[in-house]
């Protein structure tokens, strides 16, 4: 496939609407004209001079990559005429992503935290930093009645330029320096980020709008502003623990790896809470152990009961 027009040649694309409404390029149904697969294609579009090959390298790093929180890309083309465009194909999900689902249980916000975790540690260990994990960089589909989580635009070794990020609310401080590097740790800031968003449904630096520019959202995750995360009481524990480390701004003081995240998680004992005593129960718990214990009777005691009501009765007669 050489052109645009051999692609939509061989798709049918509805491009009124797009699944994908505020990540950077756009997201449609897809469905080939042969066989009548049904595909969401992720089109950007990019001008050469910005181009840096980021989404050329994004899917070749991913072809080999097997993870079941991993979307495949199932093909990917790239086209040069003007403005170069990618294509990703990769399988549609109805359920859409996380962020339009965080009004899940408990239990399904943890699954959801600790898969998100392992998915990860997978990509960390082939080498590959994510920079682009966010709650709408999750898709969510169903498996034993479970949500499972669900990764896209993943993939890249070398760091992602600025101007490539429609929003700031997951980057970490060093996303923001030209100069400095990128790890592992600038993965594990974007994840606090996210445990944050799972359970208190605010990002913590605030989201992109109209009275909120992403320079702002930059002056609070950089320091400039003075910023402080003021719902962290809401998100249980050992999560809460988890996040106050993954939010430092100095990617030495952050979790080292997600390994040390996953060991915390995996030996964390609950506290044993004390049982509830309310106050009534205390009183009287407290009259009946101040009350002196009743004397047992002994047998003279009833031999001297008996001569009395005789004598009583012989002075009464």
């Amino acid at each position: 496939m050489k052109t645009l027009k051999d692609f939509f040649d061989k798709y049918e694309i509805d491009q009124t609407e797009s699944l994908d409404q505020k990540n950077f390029g756009s997201v449609y149904k897809a469905i080939d004209k042969e066989t009548k697969e049904v595909w969401a294609a992720k089109i950007s579009e990019i001008h050469p001079n910005f181009d840096k090959g980021i989404f050329k390298e994004r899917y070749e790093q991913v072809k080999n990559l097997e993870h079941p929180n991993l979307m495949p890309y199932s093909t990917n083309y790239r086209f040069t005429e003007g403005m170069i465009t990618t294509i990703a194909l990769m399988p549609l999900l109805p359920l859409g992503n996380l962020n339009d689902q965080l009004h899940l249980d408990h239990a399904d916000k943890k699954l959801i935290a600790d898969q998100v975790l392992d998915g990860l540690y997978y990509l960390h260990a082939q080498g590959l930093v994510w920079q682009n994990l966010s709650a709408r960089h999750i898709l969510l589909e169903k498996e034993f009645g479970n949500s499972v989580p669900v990764f896209i635009n993943y993939g890249n070794k070398t760091k992602i330029p600025l101007a490539f990020f429609s929003d700031y609310e997951y980057l970490a401080p060093e996303q923001f320096d030209e100069g400095a590097e990128i790890n592992a740790q600038t993965d594990i800031w974007a994840y606090g980020a996210l445990l944050y968003k799972l359970w208190t449904g605010r990002s913590p630096f605030g989201e992109k709008s109209a009275s909120l520019p992403n320079t702002k959202i930059q002056d609070r995750i950089t320091g400039e502003e003075d910023w402080g995360l003021g719902l962290m009481d809401e998100i249980p524990q050992p999560y809460q623990k988890i996040v106050e480390k993954c939010l430092k701004k100095e990617k030495e003081a952050r979790w080292a790896n997600c390994g040390e995240i996953i060991a915390v998680i995996k030996n964390w004992i609950p506290p044993v809470q004390a049982p509830i005593v309310w106050e009534e129960e205390a009183e009287a718990d407290t009259r009946r152990f101040l009350r002196k214990p009743n004397k047992p009777i002994v047998w003279w005691q009833v031999v001297l009961l008996f001569v009395l009501a005789a004598l009583l009765g012989y002075y009464l007669g």
